[in-house]
């Protein structure tokens, strides 16, 4: 299985863990992130340097990335110096970041006539799920490329799904991964609100609720940091433009599906007031858990004072 070369583009919060883990399990991974300092710790624990990612496609048998947004997974595939520059037939392109499934579609048919194959990989499970090496993995694409990179997906994930032949189709279970999590950090921002504004000890109802029908990992990981008052300084989900991402990738999704009217475009809606918040104020984008903020706003109540 080792015998694999292996490239892995964009080394931030989930990239990099997974470099550690192929690292770990014996692979020779070559590595690239504009971010030259990213790249230094990973060179130090094995991984390759290299200056471009047309570099690395020209000399790995699969090649990974996790990128932030979808015109950085753009700008990777056909962008100066990256991936179809380098890319030579028999390539395997495995995309783990969350953009729209129509862009997944587009890069695959165009890498199709470099004779590059394309996965689309999004993963769930966190900067936790990425260093213990538990992520989901909800695949789209052929499944006998699928079937080849299986084993490097075991070794990244324990839960790995193939959702269909058409890239595209593992992005749509994970917009429908993204609706839970955008809706759940909504419902416990609103429950912890109201708890609060009808006078409830906080850490009491937070710990009847995850013992009941309400328990959820939202709940778990977060409810106690809203509650410490540490989101930001922990930095739980990390910046709402992500999630803000996710929720614009699905809005636009449930259109082309003829779907408008959703919690999901209201959750949406509430990103883009915080966001407008911190842009207006000229201070740094808040953490995904920063929905808390505005349901203190709407119940005009401090949350973390109510303890």
């Amino acid at each position: 299985m080792s015998e694999q070369r292996i490239g892995f583009v964009g080394l931030g919060n989930m990239g990099a863990p997974m470099v550690e883990n192929f690292l770990a399990a014996g692979f020779t991974v070559a590595v690239f992130d504009v971010d030259p300092s990213r790249i230094t710790p990973l060179v130090d624990k094995g991984a390759i340097r290299t200056s471009s990612v047309a570099q690395v496609a020209n000399n790995v048998d699969v090649l990974f990335a996790s990128l932030p947004t979808a015109e950085s997974v753009q700008e990777v595939v056909t962008g100066k110096r990256g991936l179809l520059e380098g890319a030579k037939p028999g390539l395997v392109y495995v995309d783990t970041s969350t953009v729209p499934p129509p862009l997944c579609a587009k890069l695959a048919n165009e890498l199709t006539g470099y004779g590059v194959e394309m996965l689309d990989a999004p993963v769930s499970g966190g900067k936790a799920g990425a260093h213990a090496g538990t992520l989901s993995i909800m695949v789209g694409g052929s499944i006998e490329t699928y079937n080849k990179c299986r084993p490097l997906f075991e070794v990244i994930g324990s839960v790995i799904g193939h959702f269909g032949e058409k890239v595209g189709s593992g992005m749509h279970a994970k917009m429908a991964n993204q609706i839970m999590v955008g809706i759940h950090l909504a419902a416990l921002s609103e429950a912890m609100a109201y708890g609060a504004k009808a006078g409830l000890q906080l850490d009491t109802l937070a710990e009847l609720l995850q013992a009941g029908r309400a328990h959820s990992e939202i709940l778990s990981v977060n409810g106690p940091r809203i509650l410490a008052g540490d989101i930001e300084e922990i930095g739980a989900m990390g910046p709402m433009t992500l999630l803000h991402k996710d929720m614009h990738c699905i809005v636009e999704s449930m259109k082309e599906m003829g779907v408008r009217d959703s919690l999901s475009n209201k959750v949406h809606a509430m990103y883009d007031k915080l966001i407008s918040q911190d842009q207006s104020a000229g201070t740094p984008i808040r953490d995904g858990m920063g929905l808390i903020y505005l349901y203190e706003e709407i119940f005009a109540v401090n949350v973390v004072d109510a303890l």
